[in-house]
């Protein structure tokens, strides 16, 4: 386990120069990085030894007071949808009522392509769902084109 977490450490001091688009890396501690892009998202990196994973967490947004029900419930939805399918899961963080994300990469012969790939299909899976929670109104033409998206990145 010592070993994947040193393997993870150097692939995180790679990961700067091989993704221009991060602006700032802290190492927060041994097992645990906050990645800061350009556009001004904070991506928490953390090791989890058991079982032996990568956690990526990063907050998306805060549904308005008067769609939250509804949001909550989309959002409870995608993760029926996901399962089995994405390692992606969405939560709040409270008191805030921050909508996060949380992925898992397995720690199993873990690339700097790979986690880069991971990084990215994360990123994507945030932005859609940032998407959705900002969203004050969906009328009915526009829920059919979230679907459509939503099986679209379910079969990504």
């Amino acid at each position: 386990m010592a070993n994947q977490l040193s393997d993870l450490q150097h692939l995180i001091r790679q990961l700067g120069p091989s993704l221009p688009e991060i602006s700032t890396i802290i190492e927060e501690d041994l097992d645990q990085w906050q990645i800061i892009f350009d556009s001004g998202l904070s991506l928490q990196i953390s090791w989890q030894e058991i079982p032996a994973r990568v956690l990526l967490c990063c907050a998306i947004g805060k549904p308005g007071e008067s769609q939250r029900e509804k949001i909550f419930a989309r959002l409870l939805n995608m993760n029926l949808l996901l399962q089995g399918v994405a390692n992606v899961k969405l939560a709040l963080n409270s008191p805030e009522d921050d909508v996060i994300l949380i992925g898992e990469i397995e720690s199993n012969a873990l690339t700097l392509e790979t986690l880069r790939a991971e990084i990215s299909d994360y990123l994507r899976f945030a932005a859609h769902f940032s998407e959705l929670i900002s969203k004050s109104e969906i009328d009915a033409e526009e829920a059919d084109s979230l679907r459509v998206m939503n099986r679209d990145l379910v079969r990504a």
